[in-house]
């Protein structure tokens, strides 16, 4: 039975010619792969654009409990981007951001607050301006790993602490094993925490550190989530930003 649905998607993978696997982070159902066909004629060929990572669609879902992929049709774009594509600094972050979320999201369920949480936070970063959201990313991990349930626990936090990653939590002195922030990037990160989105410009984040930072989340997804990878485009990020 179909049943009107929206989404964000994080991505999608050429299946053959005439399709592609899209896997959607929906409203009702969490993380979802979909079969969507391809328009190889010029009337229906904006569909194919929908493909492209993080756009936020309204969309008809055929759910089919004895189907690894799900149906999909009658897609439309929700909220079509100002900035995000015509941006490169933009564009760079988003294609990070949809890496990330692949693995991140990867088995997620039903969850209203997550879903309430990415959509939100990609329309004010469509609207951010020059300035302010050259950490952005990091926050967006932040808030990720916080409505997932692994978000480092910061009630214990005091100035000098480190974060122990593989404890998730702050610590006034240094654990036995290597994983852990020093306590420079762990007071950054906590003020990345404590802050929302039009607050993160005041972090004060060098270039060096904010990679610095990107690679530290890397590796505590690594911790906290089974088989996440090292993630390729923090590379990229780094060539863009640097």
């Amino acid at each position: 039975m179909w049943q009107e649905e929206s989404g964000i998607m994080i991505g999608a993978v050429r299946h053959n010619d005439r399709s592609s696997v899209a896997r959607i982070f929906t409203r009702t159902h969490g993380m979802v792969p979909f079969i969507w066909f391809l328009s190889k004629s010029n009337k229906n060929a904006s569909r194919n654009t929908l493909l492209q990572p993080l756009t936020n669609l309204t969309f008809q879902a055929e759910y089919v409990p004895t189907q690894e992929l799900h149906h999909i049709k009658e897609a439309k774009n929700t909220f079509p981007y100002r900035d995000i594509p015509f941006n490169p600094l933009k564009s760079a972050i988003t294609l990070f951001l949809s890496e990330f979320l692949t693995h991140a999201l990867r088995g997620e369920q039903n969850n209203p607050g997550l879903y309430r949480f990415l959509t939100d936070s990609l329309k004010w970063f469509d609207a951010a301006a020059p300035g302010t959201y050259a950490n952005y990313h990091i926050a967006f991990m932040i808030g990720t790993a916080s409505h997932i349930g692994i978000c480092p626990n910061a009630d214990e936090y005091t100035p000098g602490c480190v974060l122990d990653m593989r404890d998730g939590c702050f610590s006034p002195i240094p654990p036995s094993h290597s994983d852990y922030l020093s306590a420079q990037l762990s007071y950054k990160l906590y003020m990345l925490m404590e802050s929302d989105y039009d607050q993160i410009k005041d972090a004060p984040l060098t270039g060096q550190e904010r990679v610095m930072l990107l690679n530290a989340l890397n590796t505590y997804f690594r911790l906290h989530i089974p088989a996440f990878p090292v993630l390729k485009s923090i590379e990229v990020l780094d060539t863009v930003f640097g």
